[in-house]
């Protein structure tokens, strides 16, 4: 049985033998290909049916965009003046945003929000395009780069006279302290860490948004002066050459301003907002009820990242004082890794993912918490996807890039599961761009055989 997608129930409905074929709806024929048989859909088995019949009834709004593989990486930021500024492997690229800013047909003064910010590139995007952006997020860094980065920096000689007054100031021994958490004496020797202290004191005597700026760079150096490397689900210890601090700073500094000097970018002189604010509460204020065009974003994936260890270096010179302050920052975040805290009251029904739940409860896990996090992160999204509905205008339009999971052997069709949810809160299912398919660990590959995963951008249209 193939269940409608259009229905604004949590129960289904037979379509009546129609097919609805969304991509022709954007896309001419000769654009639009297909994956000839779903790589995803699982062994035709009592333990998969679930699955099965919700890849099945999802069959006809797949669109294989091969094209965008890398759009929705960071990659193409690298090269792109602000977009750049502090390197967020988590987020996607600039041409994404624009691309799908124009295929919502978003015009000037357009309103457009963005609940998962990370570094802001849908802020800087919307904002090139002279809308009306705003953008939320629970994690402090994220918060913070997103807000230096939508700054107008209009004079770049104060910019410059800063960093020459910060760099002529004699090293004096700082009286600040990084937190006592286990990481820090890891990744930065005695040394290293009195030299960051003394430009984080330094730059905390300037005025905003001057200091932002300054603190950004700080910010921006400390896994290079660091034995760290970011490796996904945690801070790995590297053996590697410390550069000296004070140089890596100034180059970094003067590479920022150099991109001010630079930057072709038009100036709209429309103010974007980027603020704290969790997205699965009603964050924004009642203005933004039922009055945004668009819904531009990407959730955390559901891998086991933890974003307050990954960025644990930036946290603690930034605004974590305290073991306590980091487990604090950690519980705050959305439920997609393992420290994830038990859901006390379940709010969701879905066939397939309690199918999913029971056969992770008869898998051998490397981690007993892995049906928790699985678990806490639908009950999460469906509070988020609910919210976005509610800012939504009727027509608005919603862009969820996402990649689903795999525990154990177990594949955890994340877009469906969402876009099931979708439902629910008055938001249909469009089309569904399978961008790349990602392969499971070299561990999972070796027990269970390759098994790879989609990485898609779904679409969502609010009801009329």
């Amino acid at each position: 049985m193939k269940r409608n997608n259009l229905n604004t129930q949590s129960t289904f409905i037979e379509k009546g033998g129609i097919q609805l074929d969304f991509a022709s709806k954007y896309f001419p024929p000769a654009l639009i290909t297909r994956k000839a048989g779903n790589p995803s859909i699982l062994p035709d088995t009592e333990s998969n049916a679930e699955r099965n019949v919700l890849e099945e009834s999802y069959a006809d709004f797949f669109i294989e965009q091969s094209a965008y593989r890398q759009l929705v990486t960071y990659v193409p930021n690298k090269k792109i003046p602000i977009y750049n500024w502090f390197k967020f492997k988590e987020g996607f690229s600039r041409q994404l945003a624009f691309n799908l800013i124009n295929k919502f047909g978003l015009k000037k003064r357009a309103k457009l929000y963005d609940p998962f910010m990370g570094c802001g590139t849908t802020l800087l995007a919307g904002k090139e395009k002279g809308l009306k952006v705003i953008g939320t997020d629970m994690l402090p860094v994220a918060i913070f780069i997103s807000q230096v980065k939508i700054t107008d920096w209009d004079d770049h000689k104060l910019l410059l006279q800063a960093v020459k007054k910060l760099f002529h100031t004699p090293f004096t021994t700082p009286t600040l302290a990084l937190p006592n958490i286990k990481i820090i004496n890891l990744a930065f020797p005695a040394e290293i860490q009195e030299q960051i202290l003394f430009f984080k004191e330094q730059i905390d005597t300037f005025e905003r948004p001057v200091r932002d700026f300054l603190l950004l760079g700080l910010l921006t150096i400390l896994e290079s002066v660091s034995r760290t490397s970011k490796d996904g689900q945690f801070l790995r210890l590297v053996n590697k050459d410390i550069p000296n601090v004070r140089d890596t700073l100034y180059a970094v500094l003067m590479s920022m301003i150099g991109d001010l000097a630079v930057l072709t970018t038009p100036k709209t002189r429309v103010k974007a907002e980027a603020r704290a604010g969790d997205a699965r509460q009603l964050c924004l204020p009642k203005k933004y009820h039922g009055n945004l065009d668009a819904v531009i974003t990407s959730p955390p994936y559901l891998n086991r990242y933890d974003y307050s260890r990954s960025y644990a270096l930036e946290l603690c010179l930034l605004s974590v004082k305290s073991h306590q302050d980091m487990v604090a920052v950690r519980h705050s975040l959305l439920r997609s890794h393992i420290e994830s805290r038990m859901h006390q009251n379940k709010q969701i029904y879905l066939p397939a993912l309690n199918e999913i739940l029971a056969q992770l409860q008869q898998r051998e896990l490397n981690n007993e918490r892995v049906p928790i996090m699985v678990q806490g992160y639908f009950e999460d999204m469906n509070l988020a996807i609910k919210n976005l509905s509610t800012y939504l205008k009727p027509g608005g339009k919603v862009a969820l890039v996402v990649a689903n999971a795999q525990f154990a052997g177990e594949n955890i069709p994340t877009d469906l599961l969402l876009s099931e949810l979708a439902i629910r809160h008055g938001l249909q299912t469009e089309e569904i761009w399978i961008t790349r398919y990602k392969g499971n660990s070299s561990q999972q590959m070796a027990v269970y055989g390759r098994r790879p995963v989609r990485e898609s951008i779904v679409f969502w249209k609010k009801y009329a």
